[in-house]
């Protein structure tokens, strides 16, 4: 929101605070690849693919994070090329746009299921919630995926 919304309503010392801003997945990225060794990983095959949240996709290019989760030994990262998930917010779940918001996720859920994957990251709230409620998968935050691989 300080990068872009807070902006666009010119609230006071905005600019300052969006120079300051970033992604977890950002921060997490930038780390491993100034210092390496920070973290330790475990060895898992994986087949991970990523849907990023429409606002981040908005604001920058959300490649890094595929390359984040290969940074995870054994782990393939997928970013999907999607657009929305269909919820946004609470739109999706308004009866009047239920049927809209299944119209919408459809691209997405198909591409999922193409990928057969064994995890499937999604960044937003929204995204995710979306994802439990139309299939069988469980997907996690970058967050979970990262915490998951450290080794204790």
């Amino acid at each position: 929101m300080f990068v872009e919304d807070y902006r666009e309503l010119k609230l006071p010392e905005t600019e300052s605070i969006a120079k300051r801003c970033f992604l977890f997945e950002e921060f997490v990225d930038d780390l491993l690849s100034r210092e390496p060794a920070t973290l330790q990983f475990n060895r898992r095959s994986a087949n991970v693919v990523i849907h990023a949240h429409c606002h981040a996709k908005s604001l920058f290019n959300p490649a890094f994070m595929a390359r984040l989760v290969e940074r995870l030994p054994g782990r393939k990262g997928t970013l999907l090329d999607t657009g929305c998930c269909g919820m946004a917010g609470a739109f999706g779940m308004l009866e009047s746009k239920y049927e809209l918001s299944l119209k919408v996720a459809a691209d997405l859920l198909n591409k999922i299921d193409k990928q057969h994957p064994d995890v499937v990251v999604a960044s937003g709230t929204s995204c995710r919630h979306q994802i439990v409620d139309l299939t069988n998968a469980r997907p996690k935050h970058m967050a979970e995926l990262i915490a998951e691989a450290i080794v204790d």
